[in-house]
């Protein structure tokens, strides 16, 4: 305790002559300049979810998780007798039809079971099949431990490029196809005469949304073509037909009498998407495929069953009498299921690690999910080692597209390793088929996508999908082999949202702004920096744009629920221009 000011005592008596002695009350000032420390003794006041949102903040330090539910049905059944000649494993373990005809004729008719689609299987003591029957040794040795890696196979990847160049093809009819490369931008053919409200217009359909507004502009491109006399950007007039939801797939051009033959019927090629003429350069869009790097090995992925949850679809299976089977052994065999797993990684992931393929911090994440099918029922290769068949979204059609056939696999072919085995029965030798695992590193192609600087938004025009088809050689249905064999089609990529930018666009003076992000765009035309900011952990828009879930010691948790489904040859249906109503206009 110390006092600026020196302070004296002094008797009355002693000030002057007729003053009196009293007593005085002398305020000391309580003001402290020295503390004795008391080691050990700390009393500090924290704000404890300021700390925790800061934390929060700061973490870049991912670990994925969700749910998986396999929506399948088992479409295709077959013989498994070809030439004369059959492979007792398959033939034994099939969910059999009509098995009195087959009996009699020898000739075994059914399904392969859902064991050999499902995400872990479960038949590991299958005498003959998965286990030894006496000194006959199997067609696989069932490893338990493999039990989740036989069919499927999963892993954690990030869109880290973008392919310019990759080729594209879409059939606008059985015989006639348009193929184009991805930055080429959006193909479309001409629909012409088309009249609506008196006027004449130029109609353009696309096989994917075009994604444009009534006002905005296009650049053509039509093969062997240099333009309406030179020019090649011209304006949407308006969108759409006399189709339902046409609109999102048809764009029109004012007909101001064009001549010849550029904008006649079935004229085909791409367009870019122009949002301002005046500065055509920074507002037209890019287009490209996403190439997607894996950046976890098969050994880091831990699939379980979730328990007792199960799909909305049903569990189908049928009892086998001895006598109705060609091993003369009952049992009960499975066509579909039911049955849901929950995913995780043993590998956290650092996102301050990656850029994504726009050279902006990462925002999303994928499981993706590409079939192995080990044992052997699918995948014969079309070209050398390779045999997974990719295509988009707008490949899959009600009615099969010659895209996917064996004979076009200049554009469809995947860079997925295929391998194999062989099984001997006697004097026959068996060959199977399967797809290599994959290792940390290695590339696949993703989406069809858009991107524009203007909007700073990316857009995805086509999900990409994986066929993967019944081995014809090992069990023939209905299909003529050479053409396209009867298979199914999945998505592989599922994404998984980590940050999201803003709804809105920055923008700044170079030299009047601090704390820009390192991705932010500089426009010559406005002289300006416009970015979109990244909304914090936890935050969301009124729009409810943003994300917000657990965080624990230092690792952010974003959950995920994966509808995973095969869809058969034929039961899908795209719409060119016209797309099926979800709801009606009373809802």
């Amino acid at each position: 305790m110390s006092n600026r000011i020196d302070t004296k005592i002094v008797l009355g008596s002693k000030r002057y002559k007729s003053a009196i002695n009293t007593d005085l009350l002398v305020q000391v000032p309580l003001i402290n300049t020295q503390k004795e420390m008391d080691e050990f003794d700390r009393n500090v006041l924290v704000n404890l979810a300021q700390i925790f949102d800061d934390e929060r903040q700061k973490s870049s330090i991912f670990r994925l998780s969700g749910g998986i539910d396999l929506i399948f049905y088992n479409a295709y059944s077959g013989v498994t007798t070809i030439n004369g000649v059959d492979y007792k494993p398959f033939t034994n373990n099939l969910y059999y039809v009509n098995s009195e005809n087959s009996y009699l004729t020898n000739a075994w008719s059914g399904y392969p079971q859902y064991s050999e689609f499902d995400m872990v299987r479960i038949d590991n003591n299958v005498l003959g099949y998965t286990s030894y029957s006496g000194n006959t040794p199997p067609h696989i040795n069932f490893v338990n431990q493999s039990a989740s890696t036989y069919n499927w196979m999963e892993y954690i990847s990030y869109p880290y490029e973008n392919d310019y160049n990759r080729v594209l093809q879409y059939f606008i009819t059985p015989n006639n196809s348009l193929t184009w490369v991805s930055g080429d931008g959006i193909p479309f053919y001409i629909i012409n005469p088309y009249v609506s409200n008196g006027r004449s217009l130029i109609s353009f359909v696309c096989p994917v949304e075009h994604n444009l507004s009534e006002g905005e502009y296009v650049e053509l491109d039509i093969i062997g073509w240099n333009g309406y006399n030179g020019i090649k950007t011209f304006q949407v007039f308006s969108l759409g037909n006399e189709g339902y939801n046409s609109d999102k797939y048809v764009f029109n051009l004012y007909n101001n009498g064009y001549t010849g033959s550029t904008f006649s019927n079935s004229v085909e090629g791409t367009f870019k998407r122009i949002i301002d003429i005046n500065n055509s350069a920074e507002t037209k869009s890019i287009y490209y495929v996403r190439k997607h790097k894996i950046i976890t090995n098969i050994g880091e992925t831990i699939l379980t069953k979730a328990a007792f949850n199960l799909n909305a679809f049903s569990n189908k299976r049928q009892f086998e009498y001895c006598s109705q089977t060609p091993d003369q052994t009952s049992k009960i065999t499975q066509k579909e299921g039911n049955q849901s797993y929950l995913i995780s990684f043993s590998k956290d992931i650092d996102i301050s690690l990656y850029r994504d393929n726009l050279n902006r911090p990462i925002t999303e994440l994928f499981i993706t999910i590409i079939n192995r099918g080990y044992f052997g029922w699918m995948n014969a290769p079309i070209v050398s080692n390779l045999g997974v068949r990719e295509g988009y979204e707008y490949n899959l059609t009600s009615s099969v597209s010659p895209y996917w056939s064996l004979t076009n696999f200049n554009v469809n072919i995947s860079n997925i390793q295929n391998s194999s085995y062989t099984r001997t029965q006697g004097t026959k030798v068996f060959t199977f088929y399967y797809n290599k695992e994959l290792v940390s590193g290695d590339t696949l192609n993703g989406d069809f996508c858009e991107f524009n600087q203007f909007e700073l938004k990316e857009r995805v025009i086509s999900d990409i999908y994986h066929k993967l088809w019944i081995n014809p050689f090992l069990l023939k249905t209905n299909q003529i082999p050479t053409l396209n064999p009867d298979g199914y089609y999945y998505k592989p990529h599922h994404g998984i949202k980590l940050r999201e930018y803003s709804d809105y666009i920055e923008e700044g003076i170079l030299d009047e702004i601090d704390n820009v992000p390192y991705y932010a765009y500089y426009s010559s035309y406005s002289n300006k920096l416009i970015w979109r900011d990244l909304y914090t952990y936890g935050y969301k828009d009124e729009n409810g744009n943003g994300v917000d879930y657990p965080f624990l010691n230092g690792t952010h948790y974003p959950p995920t629920k994966i509808i995973f489904k095969l869809f058969p040859e034929g039961n899908i249906k795209k719409g060119i221009a016209i797309a099926d109503p979800i709801t009606d206009d009373c809802e």
